[in-house]
C-alpha cells in the first residue's frame, strides 16, 4: 500500500543505472515485487543502455539473474514436467 501510494503519481522511474538498481533492490529484498517490466524512454537505444548498463547492476546486486538453471523454459521457471498418455495417474497400461 505504501509502494503504491509513493509511486502512485510518478509514470516510471528515472535515474542512473545504479540508483535505479538500488530502487529495484529495495523493492525485491522487502518482497514489493517478484519481477521487471522495463520500458525504455527511448527506443532503441534506450534498450542497449537497459541491457548494458542497468541489468549488470541488478545482476551485482542479487535480484536479477546472471545464468539460467536448465535448457528450458519450463526449468527456467521451476515448473515440472508435463504429464504424458503414458505418465497421466490413474492411467493402466495395456497388457
Amino acid at each position: 500500500r505504501e509502494t503504491v501510494i509513493a509511486l502512485g503519481p510518478q509514470r516510471g522511474h528515472v535515474g542512473t543505472p545504479s540508483g535505479l538498481a538500488d530502487k529495484f533492490a529495495r523493492f525485491v529484498r522487502h518482497g514489493a515485487v517478484d519481477g521487471f517490466n522495463v520500458t525504455p524512454y527511448l527506443i532503441p537505444d534506450g534498450l542497449d543502455d537497459i541491457v548494458d548498463l542497468l541489468v549488470p547492476e541488478l545482476q551485482e546486486r542479487g535480484v536479477y539473474r546472471s545464468e539460467y538453471s536448465g535448457s528450458t523454459l519450463r526449468e527456467h521457471l521451476g515448473l515440472r514436467a508435463p504429464l504424458t498418455h503414458r505418465s497421466a495417474p490413474g492411467r493402466q497400461e495395456a497388457g
